[in-house]
């Protein structure tokens, strides 16, 4: 009967247990390395990319505290672009004239209107 299990071929289906098992734990273990170099790459390829926009963030924060150059032909700087445009001050008088003027146009208003 130890004859019969001897030298039986594996297309039959009969599997050689152990071996098997070392080579999916081979082919396991070359998938890991393979992942693990990939995941290397995408660590390296990101910290370089960190690195390239920590650079450029810190030349923009120093374009942006740094003192505007003045215009050569007038002399004075423009606004920057992003800025909001200032409206001319007025002095505080005009508010208090302004005020004035209102309270005058309100009282003529309610003296107009028909009483009952």
């Amino acid at each position: 009967m130890n004859e019969e299990w001897d030298d039986l071929p594996e297309s039959e289906g009969i599997t050689r247990g152990p071996e098997e098992a070392l080579e999916r734990e081979i082919a396991r273990s070359k998938a890991l390395k393979v992942e693990r170099l990939q995941l290397r790459d995408r660590v390296d390829t990101l910290q370089k990319k960190v690195e390239r926009l920590s650079a450029e963030n810190e030349r923009l924060r120093q374009e942006k505290t740094a003192p505007m150059p003045k215009a050569a032909s007038g002399g004075a700087s423009e606004p920057h672009p992003s800025a909001p445009p200032t409206p001319p001050m007025l002095p505080r008088s005009w508010a208090w004239a302004l005020l004035l003027f209102n309270l005058a146009a309100l009282g003529a208003l309610l003296a107009l209107l028909p009483q009952r």
